[in-house]
């Protein structure tokens, strides 16, 4: 073999393994510069999860991870909480990642409806600041919804029942407290016999008759609210003239409760119709000076979300003649049930 030929195969032999070297260094390149970008998109602070029950996620796990980890948390009930870890997070955290994961998208429309009674036990459990993080939470995947609207109803005025009960045993610790003889002689005052009220006259029959009773409790006069209470009235009944009640005893000490003038009845939820479901809705709300309704919220449905939206829509077109208190036109609260009959 000449000197010139082996020099050339040489040559060769380097320049192949130069090519197999610069290959190998750009494929491990690749891999390198696809694991960064990677974890640059599923690394994020926020997503971590730390779960008080159920399984831990993986912090940086993968979409098909999540998924799993949110069904896991569907059959363990664990709807709304705990905080982080729980499915409707879960799923949250999957459209963050990918808006259009449609597994995500069925199973927060699927779960939408106990997710919202979850929320509402917290609310009747008393635990105001869980519920509106739970709302919050609701929020997030369909802020539109109307049970939304029910729901931070509900809970406002349960944070106002709260408020008001506060409210109440701090004047009667303020009533109870000794205060030498003026004391003595108001106790010895209120606890004579109170005289008893005649009895009201009966209200004009009829489902559309608008009658007053007198509450359980003396009513302070410091509220300047009147209770009024309407007989419940089926949706399909025919509009009738509203009578008037005569006096009673919330009248006679000088509270004059609201009268309906103007009542517009609900429109029966088409969907409900058709699967002929019927049921009712306690309506709260309050008769403006003006005679106008503000402030209207279900107070206790059957069955919940069903008839709401009707209910609140009709009562909140509704006119009264204002109630008075001493002789001057004052807001009176109202309670209402609507029924839902085919």
């Amino acid at each position: 073999m000449s000197l010139v030929s082996s020099h050339r195969r040489h040559h060769g032999v380097v320049r192949h393994g130069l090519l197999i070297v610069i290959v190998f260094m750009l494929a491990a390149a690749a891999v390198i510069f696809w694991e960064l970008k990677y974890r640059a998109n599923t690394d994020e602070p926020s997503e971590q999860v730390v779960a008080a029950t159920g399984p831990i996620v993986r912090e940086g796990a993968g979409i098909d991870e999540l998924l799993q980890h949110a069904r896991q948390a569907m059959a363990d009930q664990r709807l709304l909480a705990p905080a982080g870890n729980n499915a409707f997070e879960l799923y949250l955290m999957v459209l963050r990642r990918e808006p259009g994961n449609r597994a995500a998208q069925d199973a927060l429309r699927e779960i939408f409806p106990f997710a919202a009674h979850a929320a509402e036990q917290t609310i009747d459990e008393g635990n105001d600041g869980e519920a509106q993080r739970q709302i919050a939470l609701l929020a997030k995947a369909d802020p539109q919804n109307y049970t939304l609207t029910l729901l931070q109803s509900k809970l406002q005025a349960h944070q106002a029942a709260v408020a008001q009960e506060a409210l109440q045993a701090q004047q009667q610790t303020k009533r109870e407290a000794p205060s030498g003889g003026i004391a003595v002689a108001s106790k010895a005052t209120s606890s004579a016999p109170a005289p008893v009220a005649p009895a009201a006259p009966p209200a004009p029959a009829g489902p559309m008759a608008t009658a007053t009773r007198p509450s359980n409790s003396p009513v302070p006069a410091e509220q300047a609210l009147a209770q009024l209470h309407v007989e419940s009235t089926a949706v399909e009944a025919a509009p009738r003239q509203v009578a008037h009640a005569r006096t009673t005893p919330i009248e006679a000490a000088g509270i004059v409760p609201p009268v309906l003038t103007r009542r517009v009845e609900p429109v029966y939820p088409a969907e409900a119709r058709r699967t002929r479901r019927q049921g009712w809705v306690d309506v709260i709300f309050t008769v403006q000076p003006d005679g106008s309704v503000a402030g209207a919220s279900v107070a206790d449905a059957d069955p919940r979300y069903v008839f709401d939206r009707a209910a609140l829509a009709a009562v909140g077109r509704w006119q009264f003649t204002p109630g008075m208190q001493d002789g001057k036109v004052a807001a009176s609260q109202v309670r209402q049930r609507i029924e839902f009959r085919l």
